[in-house]
């Protein structure tokens, strides 16, 4: 996977943010337009679908697309890749020896907070497994406080769904790995009576049924990815309340009058929770929030009516946010995949032509070129061929920092702009330029170009960025000028 550039990073980034902070903005005023979605986990979970795909998605195809090579219809071919490193042939050297680009620094930064986030997830995960592994089953129905808790337990492992019991002092929550689980603490059984154990059960298998564990897995998974963002993370956790309120509203089943016990079994499990230290599962489950726990127990309190919602009006605002970022997609997937530089117009390969109208055709003598760089310091010459070479050198070779601008030295059509040249692997990133009459130019080693094959350039635009891509021993510009195929001295034609 090779680092992509800076351009690209930054843009990423805050194209993450700007969705997510959007999609937050969005699920906000849906909320207070219409209060019940509050408890609709669909609604959220759109808005965060709108806030994490747009900039996974166009990254990915920043990234991952390859930028395609011409085809027009130019009157040269590509050049052949003849030119060797200044290296022995034996030597090997990285890609990337040398300092590293702003570009690669950034995926370094994020590969080590996604490593640390995904550390984070997977301790979370192994401590709630071994809570589940070392809770015992409740096999005795005695062991139930009364008959509708124990009529709970047993419909729930006719359902495949075991209840264990943990010396750990937790709240309830449910897991589906490595088999649906729903675990309580000991003292659940002492502190609650009959009713409000199984309004707890019912809750907790509310989960199952809906998928709460897994749907908390994934979302947890990529907001690993999107670790630097903490609009998704606020995202994430609407999400994950508005879930609690619809298993909320599940338990009780519209009966009002049996939500005053809910809300005390909640504050009872919170107190029971905070008597002692336990590992912290990652679950959909848990929230920490003083607000949070009041606005759950204020929906407990009138008995979860506040929680019926319409499919109807929960499809259409799926349907708009799922359109948004659609939208949004197309347009952050336009903006990160290279787009061509400033002054620079597009050609179509159906009104690219060579012809006089659109670059002079000079000849060979009259033809002159600009220095592809603002100050100009020359540090291997066409021709050379002492200390380690092993045969002349094909181009001129210009001392350059990572990052300096590289101009055009004369007017043209680009025939090629990748960092996958053919048969040229020891170029790296590579710009071909077609001057016309037969003259080519070919830059190599580059760090990131914005060019497209097709586009017309003129005398003294920018074209790329020097860099140290491909088989160098440090950051320089490699210049091969071509006439009629043919290498030849761009010193003797700079004007």
């Amino acid at each position: 996977m090779s680092a992509l550039s800076l351009h690209t990073w930054i843009l990423f980034a805050l194209g993450s943010v700007a969705s997510a902070a959007l999609a937050l903005a969005l699920g906000r005023l849906v909320q207070r337009l219409w209060p019940h979605t509050m408890a609709t986990p669909g609604v959220w979970f759109g808005a965060w679908c709108l806030a994490v795909l747009p900039p996974m998605l166009s990254v990915l195809l920043a990234g991952v697309a390859p930028v395609p090579l011409a085809a027009l219809p130019v009157a040269l071919p590509l050049p052949l890749a003849l030119d060797d490193p200044a290296m022995p042939l034996n030597a090997v050297v990285s890609p990337g020896q040398g300092w590293p680009s702003l570009g690669a620094v950034l995926m370094a930064a994020w590969l080590l907070g996604l490593a640390l986030a995904l550390f984070r997830l997977l301790a979370g995960s192994w401590a709630a497994y071994r809570v589940v592994r070392d809770a015992s089953e409740v096999m005795d129905a005695s062991d139930w406080p009364g008959p509708a808790s124990t009529q709970q337990a047993l419909a729930l492992r006719a359902h495949g769904i075991t209840v264990r019991l943990t010396s750990h002092a937790m709240t309830p929550f449910a897991v589906r790995w490595p088999r649906p689980t729903i675990v309580l603490p000991e003292s659940a059984l002492h502190h609650f009576n009959d009713l409000q154990l199984r309004l707890v059960l019912r809750h907790e298998a509310a989960h199952l049924e809906r998928g709460d564990p897994q749907r908390a897995g994934a979302m947890a998974m990529v907001g690993a990815l999107l670790w630097f963002n903490p609009f998704v993370r606020r995202i994430a956790a609407r999400v994950q309340m508005a879930a609690e309120l619809r298993c909320d509203a599940m338990a009780l089943g519209g009966d009002a009058a049996a939500g005053r016990s809910f809300a005390v079994a909640y504050l009872g499990a919170l107190r029971l929770a905070g008597h002692g230290s336990a590992p912290s599962p990652v679950t959909a489950l848990t929230h920490r929030d003083m607000a949070g726990h009041q606005l759950r127990i204020q929906h407990m309190l009138r008995g979860g009516s506040a929680l019926r919602t319409a499919w109807t009006g929960r499809a259409v605002v799926l349907a708009a946010l799922l359109v948004s970022g659609a939208v949004m997609t197309v347009v952050q997937a336009a903006v990160l995949s290279p787009a061509p530089l400033p002054r620079l117009t597009t050609l179509s390969s159906m009104s690219v032509t060579m012809a006089p109208a659109s670059i002079p055709q000079l000849s060979a003598a009259e033809q002159r070129f600009s220095a592809p760089l603002a100050q100009v310091r020359i540090n291997s010459h066409f021709g050379d061929n002492g200390g380690i070479r092993q045969r002349a050198h094909r181009g001129t070779d210009f001392a350059a920092r990572v990052g300096t601008p590289v101009m055009a030295p004369a007017d043209g059509v680009v025939l090629a702009a990748t960092p996958h040249y053919p048969e040229g692997d020891q170029y790296g990133t590579v710009v071909v330029i077609d001057h016309g009459n037969g003259w080519q130019s070919l830059f190599a080693h580059l760090d990131s170009t914005s060019l497209q094959p097709g586009q017309r350039v003129q005398r003294g635009d920018p074209v790329a960025r020097s860099g140290r891509t491909g088989r160098v021993t440090g950051p320089h510009l490699h210049w091969e000028l071509l006439f009629n195929g043919e290498r030849v001295d761009p010193l003797k034609h700079l004007q």
